[in-house]
């Protein structure tokens, strides 16, 4: 991969990622060699059931849970699982929303609440590493005209595995990402707007709407799998057949969760294995 700085640790342990079908909405759950991570809830409680499906029954802590941003699409699903997970930490951006669900959160959040931004990285053992690229510094409760564009954007890195966890953000918000943050997180020298990497795995912008996914994004990061997670049927029209034809210009491989349902991700380091997934 070009232009990212992987770990000297070699990785030993197969890290599983699941791109949950939760309906309209985002849920990712990151089996680490030392942590677990639940990445958004999706829009109700059946996060519960998918965790169920895919965590030993006996295993009732998450390490970690992010709410990459509150509407109720990808915070909802976290509701119930602060309430029946041991749950160590809830990492956000900071940003306001006045909702109840909202609140709720952060009531069951409470001390156990993290702000983060751009640069900040969570450590899930064994050489794997979530980083957060967006939002650049945190909202301090500040309420957005568009909330979708605070998500927090994090890459996941493990061995030759990159995976690109974009959250909601606009295509604004993915060319600032490319400008600064992740292109040139390495280095001192100005970014070149001419600078190009490879991402194995792309989890697309908002449910595959083409406000975000945009063609100069995708043909910067060349993603080789892209994931939708959309819900069947949906009102708004996801996802964009602007979008699924951007990504197979590229040469990605297209899975989508309102088809193939939920999908799995395997790295031991080395190239990863993405498959449909039924429980």
């Amino acid at each position: 991969m070009l232009l990212l700085a992987f770990s000297d640790v070699m990785p030993s342990k197969t890290v599983k990622i699941w791109v949950f079908d939760i309906g309209q909405g985002d849920a990712i759950f990151i089996d680490g060699p030392d942590k677990q991570i639940l990445i958004d809830g999706g829009p109700d409680a059946l996060v519960l059931e998918r965790l169920s499906s895919v965590m030993p029954w006996w295993d009732r802590k998450i390490d970690i849970v992010v709410n990459t941003h509150p509407p109720a699409d990808h915070l909802v699903g976290l509701l119930p699982v602060l309430e029946r997970y041991k749950v160590d930490e809830l990492i956000d951006a900071g940003e306001g929303y006045s909702t109840p669900e909202f609140e709720e959160l952060l009531n069951l959040a409470g001390a156990r609440r993290t702000i983060m931004s751009s640069g900040d990285v969570i450590d899930l053992g064994g050489g794997a590493t979530l980083t957060t690229l967006w939002p650049p510094q945190p909202y301090d409760n500040a309420l957005l005209d568009d909330p979708n564009d605070g998500s927090i954007v994090q890459l996941f890195e493990y061995g030759d595995t990159t995976m690109l966890l974009t959250g909601d953000v606009g295509i604004a918000e993915e060319n600032a990402i490319l400008d600064s943050a992740f292109c040139c997180r390495d280095t001192a020298r100005p970014c070149p707007s001419h600078c190009a990497y490879d991402v194995d795995i792309l989890k697309a912008g908002h449910h595959g709407s083409d406000t975000s996914s945009s063609q100069s994004f995708i043909n910067r990061i060349q993603p080789e799998i892209a994931i939708i997670s959309v819900g069947v049927g949906n009102d708004y029209g996801h996802p964009s057949t602007f979008v699924i034809d951007r990504l197979i210009r590229v040469g990605a491989a297209v899975f989508r969760t309102d088809i193939d349902g939920n999908v799995q991700i395997k790295s031991s380091g080395g190239e990863p294995t993405v498959k449909s997934f039924t429980f």
